[in-house]
């Protein structure tokens, strides 16, 4: 599978599958925090966290939407990282500017994934498009849009690029 999706990337889950608490990464003392419960009906569509050693364009670690039917714990209950392949991605844009959603598979679920049918994916985007369209509305001085879904290379180039933006701070 390297050959078609590189190599994989390590991951950590902040916020698990249909969760509506907003998890936060403390990098000093190595736990998630509470940031803040999403009211109904906004819970996440599949597990949300970051890749580590990166630098996205909002100043912090670059947020994946991990695409899996399966549970997985966040950080504070497992301190484990998962490796997944980046599969595409979302742009989109918040109160604080530029905000990309990499999309990642864990190994071994990449199978499941390429076997999902045409449906099956038109429903998963319209899913997460909704999510992260409508998720901050009633939040207040909180916004956000989504501008477009991009595929595995593009993905890949942003990651790439977010590896480089650390390594230049």
């Amino acid at each position: 599978m390297s050959e078609m999706f590189g190599h994989p990337v390590k991951v950590i889950i902040e916020i698990e599958k249909h969760s509506n608490q907003k998890w936060e990464y403390d990098r000093e003392n190595d736990k998630l925090f509470l940031d803040r419960t999403l009211k109904y009906p906004y819970f996440y569509p599949y597990a949300y966290g970051f890749i580590p050693n990166t630098l996205g364009n909002d100043g912090d670690e670059l947020d994946i939407l991990m695409i899996s039917e399966n549970r997985y714990l966040n950080y504070n209950e497992c301190k484990k990282w998962i490796e997944c392949y980046i599969v595409g991605g979302l742009m989109m844009r918040d109160e604080k500017g530029e905000d990309e959603k990499i999309f990642v598979v864990p190994v071994d679920e990449i199978n499941t994934y390429l076997s999902m049918s045409g449906l099956e994916s038109q429903l998963m985007r319209e899913n997460i498009k909704w999510f992260f369209s409508n998720y901050k509305l009633s939040e207040e001085d909180k916004w956000s849009r989504v501008e477009h879904f991009v595929d595995k290379d593009e993905a890949t180039l942003i990651y790439k690029k977010s590896v480089y933006n650390l390594r230049q701070k």
